[in-house]
């Protein structure tokens, strides 16, 4: 995963939101997407549950597409995930923290 402050929303790729058992085809949801041949419509799925760096959030809303494989990344992490949390980043100190507020 790739994290991505300047998405949106979570992107995932159709195996693994159909590995974690989900259905994207059946999504009653879809969204626009614009991807390198055009705007495309993607489903768009909630996740009961999305883990990361030993913080959870749940209820997480993510978009099910396939990047091109040559970004080298399967999915990104964005703002649907990441604003239940304060996010600490440091590239200096190559530091990344991840809080759930009080």
């Amino acid at each position: 995963m790739l994290l991505d402050t300047g998405a949106s929303c979570m992107i995932i790729p159709w195996k693994i939101a159909e590995a974690l058992g989900y259905r994207p085809e059946a999504a009653q949801r879809r969204v626009e997407i614009i991807t390198v041949s055009g705007v495309e419509q993607a489903p768009l799925i909630t996740l009961d549950a999305v883990s990361v760096l030993g913080e959870q959030a749940r209820n997480v809303e993510v978009i099910v597409h396939d990047l091109p494989p040559r970004s080298f990344v399967d999915g990104l992490l964005g703002l649907s995930f990441l604003k239940h949390f304060r996010l600490t980043l440091s590239l200096q100190e190559e530091f990344i923290e991840l809080v759930k507020p009080e």
